[in-house]
């Protein structure tokens, strides 16, 4: 078996060349965008954690100026308070409302920044999306071809010494090759086209095996060999 070239790619075997050839040049740029994909939706996650925490501590901070406040108001409402504990009380409200501020400020930040890495991430599946709809994005499995479950898959394996190209079965859970493909080449041998195929037909009853051609999906005793030449 000679190895297809460009004029015959139209050939089952032309054309498992010529997809695995294209396959291989866009999986590692596909597995390059999935990982950033992974990281940023990893950024998020951590963002709406941070920020969620933000939230707390300012609703916190609300708390405890409202506690204040109403403290000051009940301060102002006593008469006999001291001018240091009205002093230190009002530094006290004074810290409690800078520190909110800053709070909110923070947050602020991160809300703005989490929300710049959501669009960006959302940018990132939309283009991912489009990558795969248009075929620009080749997933693994698209370089394969299912067996008979999603644990068998069909692909090229390797080249042998005289560049026969190697089909077979790669099962995933051992990672392991086997030999068990089987095409109408194995069944038959090709005749004068891809239409005439001859295989074995049946035994007789001197239990020979009777090599037919198989056209048109019937068989046809029209098989001759060398000998049928040189015997009559």
């Amino acid at each position: 078996m000679s190895k297809a070239g460009a004029g015959d790619w139209k050939t089952p075997l032309g054309y498992y060349e010529r997809a695995i050839a294209e396959l291989e040049r866009t999986r590692e740029q596909f597995q390059a965008e999935l990982q950033i994909l992974k990281e940023l939706q990893a950024s998020q996650e951590n963002l709406k954690k941070e920020l969620q925490a933000a939230k707390t501590e300012i609703q916190n901070c609300k708390t405890e100026i409202k506690t204040l406040k109403d403290e000051l108001q009940a301060i102002k409402a006593e008469p006999i308070m001291t001018k240091a504990e009205l002093q230190a009380t009002n530094e006290r409200f004074e810290n409690a409302v800078t520190q909110a501020e800053k709070i909110a400020e923070y947050a602020h930040k991160e809300s703005k920044t989490a929300q710049d890495t959501v669009n960006a991430v959302f940018a990132e599946i939309k283009s991912v999306k489009a990558g795969i709809e248009n075929g620009s994005i080749v997933a693994q499995k698209a370089l394969m071809l299912q067996g008979k479950d999603d644990n068998h898959w069909m692909r090229f394996c390797k080249l042998d010494s005289i560049n026969h190209h190697f089909f077979q079965v790669w099962k995933v859970d051992d990672n392991t090759w086997h030999n068990d493909i089987r095409v109408k080449a194995a069944t038959f041998l090709r005749a004068r086209d891809d239409k005439h195929w001859m295989g074995c037909h049946r035994v007789d009853s001197q239990n020979n095996d009777v090599f037919d051609i198989w056209k048109d999906q019937r068989w046809h005793s029209t098989s001759r060999v060398q000998i049928a030449t040189r015997l009559r």
